[in-house]
């Protein structure tokens, strides 16, 4: 049996079987451990700090009940603001759809009776349907959601899950950080001792390219999105707080921001007070955020990151949520920093191996 299983090949066979046990597992279980991917993501994020805070002279614990007391209290008090605010104005844009379709009829049709063979007739009822369709969006949302509220709370189980995950996000939360270094110590004791160096710099790569970039991702969506949402808020754009934050968020990927923050908001705004003022201040907002973004928030948090291609970040998402769901979401960013860090090290061992100096004499 030992023979049997020192072959490299069975080795690599009990590798991948152990793999796709460890992706069946998640895939089964994946309604139970939402709150505890949760949980261990919040502890990650929190780790560094809570380090920090005992170099102060902190006991851990003491540190940990400070850092989650002050994290859980901003997190509510932040969805307890924002969620009416939201909800306000995305019942107020709905209201004004009418109002929105009359004046892009008023501002198209002396474009649109100027071009030969048009229908003046169809075109204001395209005009209609799409604005119809848009004010549909938001409130089809809004129902969607409120609906499902509905039925958890109206399901006695699932709201008792509801109440019970709620419970154990923060619990959890507050074990893992407080014997996070205590769990990676003994992780790392039972790594065999010819393999440490390896798997040590291993990880200490995902680490670096994971943590620099979770991080930092976080940092410049909360940073971004308090300041678009604030600034649209202020400038009176139609559903400003939600298109401020969904823009924020968008950081992730690119210019992605401009398409999902700076067209809508320009587009209603221009349709709420139809004058060009409040256009070019909501620009102005996305024009200082991109340069307070570009070369301010950005190169502090994430200089020493790892990059991960937005391509591949939206990939990973995507097939994390086609493949697990929500806890798909959850995992993509972390398995992509895992292939990615993987890749390197093989593109490495590659440039060390014989086979590319071989080539290399060749020539």
């Amino acid at each position: 049996m030992k023979d049997l299983l020192a072959k490299p090949a069975v080795k690599i066979v009990m590798i991948l079987a152990g793999i796709a046990l460890f992706f069946w597992f998640v895939y089964a279980a994946r309604v139970a451990l939402y709150p505890f991917i949760i949980a261990l993501a919040f502890a990650y994020i929190l780790d560094p700090v809570v380090d920090r805070m005992e170099k102060t002279g902190l006991g851990r614990t003491s540190s940990v009940v400070i850092l989650l007391g002050v994290f859980f209290a901003i997190l509510i008090l932040a969805i307890a603001l924002l969620i009416p605010i939201i909800v306000g104005q995305v019942e107020a844009m709905v209201n004004n759809v009418p109002r929105y379709a009359e004046l892009v009829k008023e501002k198209a049709m002396p474009i649109i009776e100027r071009i030969p063979e048009m229908d003046r007739a169809k075109v204001e009822e395209s005009v209609k349907q799409a604005m119809a369709a848009l004010g549909d969006i938001p409130l089809k949302v809004l129902k969607s959601s409120s609906g499902a509220v509905w039925a958890g709370i109206t399901n006695v189980a699932l709201f008792l899950l509801g109440l019970l995950n709620l419970v154990i996000i923060p619990v959890a939360t507050f074990y893992l950080l407080k014997d996070f270094d205590i769990l990676v110590a003994k992780i790392a004791s039972r790594v065999p001792p010819r393999h440490k160096p390896g798997v040590t710099r291993f990880f200490g790569k995902l680490d670096a390219a994971l943590g620099a970039f979770v991080r930092g991702q976080l940092t410049v969506a909360v940073t971004m999105g308090s300041v678009y949402a604030t600034g649209l808020f202020l400038i009176g754009a139609p559903m400003g707080v939600l298109i401020g934050l969904t823009a924020g968020l968008a950081n992730i990927v690119p210019y992605l921001p401009i398409v999902v923050g700076l067209l809508p908001a320009l587009a209603l705004t221009y349709l709420q007070y139809s004058d060009w003022s409040h256009v070019a201040m909501v620009a102005g907002l996305f024009v200082f955020g991109q340069a307070l973004e570009g070369f301010v928030i950005t190169p502090r948090t994430l200089e020493k990151a790892v990059g991960l291609h937005p391509v591949a970040v939206m990939a990973s998402i995507l097939m994390g949520a086609a493949f697990f769901g929500f806890i798909g979401i959850l995992l993509a960013v972390p398995a992509a920093a895992v292939i990615k860090v993987a890749l390197m090290e093989m593109d490495d061992a590659y440039l060390a191996s014989s086979l590319f100096k071989g080539a290399e004499d060749e020539v």
